[in-house]
Formats: structure tokens, sequence, C-alpha cells
């Protein structure tokens, strides 16, 4: 058997969008959001309109996500919505900010879902994750994918105001678990996101860089790997 990174580690704390779920944030262009909007049962609204007030919202929010001076005050969506759009009823508000979170929700493909299962057996695992909507479908997708049991204290960046790399967001899941930082990694795939930040908050971190060398390093994460599936194969 391999010696695995992983081994020296009693904490696995995991990024979430890019590192075991895919295909979120469906906001490019061809999106229908009408057409979301229709599903979850949406009349009042026309198509045109629906695009232009979920636009407004994501261009607001990617501004926001980008901004050092948002990291611990970043706004709801709900809040964004409303302080554009302040005429539309408490409903059609509630309805377009669930159109934002479908299409920002992703998905946990089944091989990487049983590569968490293998994790859990050695690891105590946890979830730092950057959302911008309420954690209701992320809990849902995440129960079908079956792992959330397996992470004992997930951590929504949309539960504190806060978005990595935050210190605030790595030490609310870190603490919980009462191991030394010397006992906990984080892994995730944005050098700024996930890897600066658990590294200013001193812990070991690695690195996913989908499609790309393993060598590439260069904030000089403690491992580099193009897939979570590396971590488990022994890398």
């Amino acid at each position: 058997m391999p010696t695995c990174f992983l081994d020296r580690f009693v904490v696995i704390l995991l990024d979430l969008n890019g590192t075991f779920m895919f295909g979120q944030d469906r906001f490019g262009e061809g999106e229908d959001f009408g057409a979301t909007y229709r599903d979850l049962g949406g009349a009042r609204l026309d198509p045109m309109a629906v695009e232009r007030i979920v636009r407004t919202t994501y261009d607001r929010m990617a501004l926001d996500y980008e901004n050092p001076a948002k990291f611990d005050d970043f706004p709801r969506v709900a809040e964004v919505l409303r302080s554009l759009h302040p005429s539309l009823p408490d409903d059609e508000l509630e309805r377009l900010e669930e159109v934002v979170a479908v299409h920002e929700l992703g998905h946990v493909p089944d091989s990487y879902a049983a590569g968490l299962k293998g994790l859990a057996r050695n690891h105590r695992l946890g979830l730092v994750a950057n959302i911008w909507c309420r954690k209701e479908r992320w809990l849902r997708e995440l129960t079908r994918a079956g792992v959330l049991d397996l992470l004992e204290f997930p951590v929504f960046s949309s539960d504190h105001r806060s978005m990595k790399p935050s210190p605030r967001l790595f030490d609310l899941a870190w603490s919980r678990f009462g191991v030394g930082k010397e006992q906990t990694v984080f892994i995730g795939d944005s050098l700024v996101n996930d890897i600066a930040g658990a590294q200013a908050f001193g812990l070991a971190s690695v690195w996913v860089n989908p499609g790309g060398p393993p060598t590439y390093n260069p904030l000089s994460a403690d491992h580099v790997v193009s897939d979570l599936h590396d971590l488990w194969n022994g890398s």
C-alpha cells in the first residue's frame, strides 16, 4: 500500500466546488433563467425581466466576491435582490433567490462520493464551502450523494456572511474538531480562496490543480494533485 500524503493528518477539511462538486455556477451565456423561474412556479415576471434581475444580482455579487473588504461582510442573495429590486414582493424575491440557487448548485459524481467514503474510514472530514445562496439545496445534494453524514462539521459561507479566504471560516471548521492545526489539512482548488486562506490560518494545504502538472506550485502548497482521485489512489 503506497504512503499517501494525507496519512499524516487526523482531520481533512474540504472545499466543495471544483474539488468534489462539479457543474456549478451556471451563469454563462445561454442559461435560461426564465425557464428555471417557471419550473419553480413563477408566472408574474416575463423571461426578459427574470434574465435582467438574475444577471444584475450575479454581477453585483461577483464584484463583491473579488473585493477583500467584503470577505467578512459578504451580502446574502436575498439582500442583493431586495436592494436592486425593492418593488418586488417577498414571494417573488424568494423565488428569484431559488433561481439563483438552482444555477449555483453543482452535483457530486459517484466516484468522488466513493472516494470520500474511503477517506472517512481513516480520517475525520469537514467542509468549508463558499456558496452564495442558502445551503438547503446543497444539503440535499450532499445527502443524495451519500456524503453529508461523513462531514462532521460542514461550514457554509452563506450562514456566516464570510467568504474564504477569511480566517473566520477556517476557524469555524477547524476549532470544532478539537485537534491541533498540525493534525489538519485543507484541500481545495482555488489558490486565493483555499490555499492562501488555509496557509494564512496555519493549516497545511493540498492544491487540486485540474488538468495541470502536479509540480506547478506557485504558492507553495504542501502538496499538489491534478484531481482529488489522486489522493485516495495513494498520491
